[in-house]
């Protein structure tokens, strides 16, 4: 599980406009339903519960959720920034794609990732879900948000955008949730972008904590992130944020190696000492709604 930042709040002002404008419908958070199953997976020893969450992947605006990245509208310049100047700037996002828009709305999405690793992100993953198929998750890495207003901007973004526009490939709106990454040292900007494996276990997550105890959560996220980055050999990433739109809530996205696609990893990090230490906070009922969580695998190529 990913362990969060130190306990301060990240500045953002929620009431300023967004710094982008949907081009598809809006879909409210409340009308998402939570996987009983993975909820179950979470409070279990064998959950993932801290997890971060890549490609496939969703990320919270508040109570609003906003489309994949690619169909945004390039943001007005007189429009406030969704996180602080030169602050790691990420986002996962949740698709699912009808089942005879797959083959094409993938040859689209690749061409998109493959040119934004190239000259534009740290890291563009695409996973898809371990139990529903054509739902996919994407996290995507920048050195800042700047980084990701270019990207918007790129033809490659504009290209997926047109694809979009006419195909229609969506079952349901996409949700994204954009996030500043935290604990991940001062180099974050010049970090050299993410190796690409090629498979790994996914786990995405959404947790709600208590105002109450937000700094009790912080100290055991840090705590686990640290656990997982320095001693587990099968653990690919932990990676975990507060929300730019609603502080409190935080999202995650981890990978991991191994067996099974990367799940042997998973597993050996649900039963690890930070893990368990997790788990007895989970344990004293610190969330205000269920965690969401949602577990995928890489593809490549």
């Amino acid at each position: 599980m990913v362990l969060a930042a130190a306990g301060s709040t990240l500045a953002f002002q929620q009431s300023a406009p967004q710094p982008v404008t949907l081009r598809l419908a809006e879909s409210r958070i409340d009308d998402m339903s939570v996987d009983d199953d993975a909820v179950a997976l979470f409070l279990s020893r064998r959950a993932v519960v801290g997890g971060a969450i890549s490609l496939a992947a969703t990320t919270l605006l508040g109570r609003t959720a906003m489309a994949a990245p690619a169909v945004l509208e390039r943001p007005q310049t007189n429009q406030k920034t969704l996180i602080g100047e030169g602050k790691p700037f990420a986002l996962n996002v949740k698709l699912s794609v009808l089942p005879e828009k797959r083959k094409a709305w993938l040859e689209q999405i690749r061409d998109n990732q493959k040119f934004t690793r190239k000259d534009e992100a740290l890291q563009f993953s695409i996973s898809e879900d371990v139990k529903t198929p054509s739902t996919f998750y994407l996290h995507q890495q920048y050195a800042n948000e700047a980084a990701y207003r270019a990207h918007l901007d790129s033809p490659h973004a504009r290209r997926y955008n047109e694809f979009l526009e006419v195909e229609k490939p969506f079952a349901a709106e996409p949700v994204s949730y954009f996030f500043s990454p935290l604990e991940e040292g001062p180099d974050w900007a010049v970090k050299k972008k993410r190796s690409v494996p090629k498979t790994a276990y996914c786990v995405t997550v959404n947790l709600y904590p208590k105002p109450a105890v937000r700094e009790d959560f912080l100290d055991v996220i840090r705590a686990n992130k640290k656990g997982t980055d320095t001693t587990e050999a099968l653990a690919l990433q932990y990676t975990f944020g507060e929300s730019a739109s609603q502080p409190g809530t935080f999202h995650f996205h981890e990978e991991y190696r191994g067996k099974e696609d990367g799940k042997q990893g998973f597993d050996a990090h649900a039963g690890s000492p930070h893990f368990a230490g997790w788990m007895k906070f989970v344990d004293t009922d610190p969330f205000v709604k269920p965690p969401e969580v949602y577990f995928s695998k890489i593809i490549e190529g």
